[in-house]
């Protein structure tokens, strides 16, 4: 997790100027990390029904893995061709089922969706 700098205030008459320092020092910057992801599973994550993510033991996925400090943000897409759905989620932790083969990415919260519509459950249009 990277610590966040207090933005510093150039403007002294500007009355907001502290309130904007105070809320982006409260701000915590996470490492990111972008992927794909199938639209059955992007909706249950979405409605709050998945909290683990599935990613295969290979030595891709554990570089990727190294180069991140845990809590990050996993951004999850479904598509190429835009609006492309997209999910940004809070991962807490990464264990390993080593009989599965598999990393479990444990998914603390939604920070946000985009081109979802949550009440229908399918793409806005």
């Amino acid at each position: 997790m990277r610590n966040s700098q207090p933005l510093k205030n150039t403007n002294r008459k500007a009355g907001h100027g502290k309130l904007i320092q105070e809320i982006a020092a409260m701000r915590v910057a996470y490492d990111r990390m972008t992927t794909t992801i199938e639209r059955e599973w992007l909706a249950e994550i979405i409605a709050g029904t998945k909290k683990i993510e599935y990613r295969q033991i290979k030595p891709y996925w554990t570089k990727r893995f190294e180069k991140v400090s845990v809590p990050f943000e996993l951004r999850l897409l479904n598509g190429m061709n835009p609006p492309v759905l997209e999910v940004t989620v809070l991962i807490r932790k990464i264990t390993k089922d080593r009989r599965a083969g598999e990393y479990l990415l444990h998914i603390k919260k939604v920070l946000g969706f985009k081109h979802w519509d949550k009440r229908r459950k399918e793409p806005k249009q």
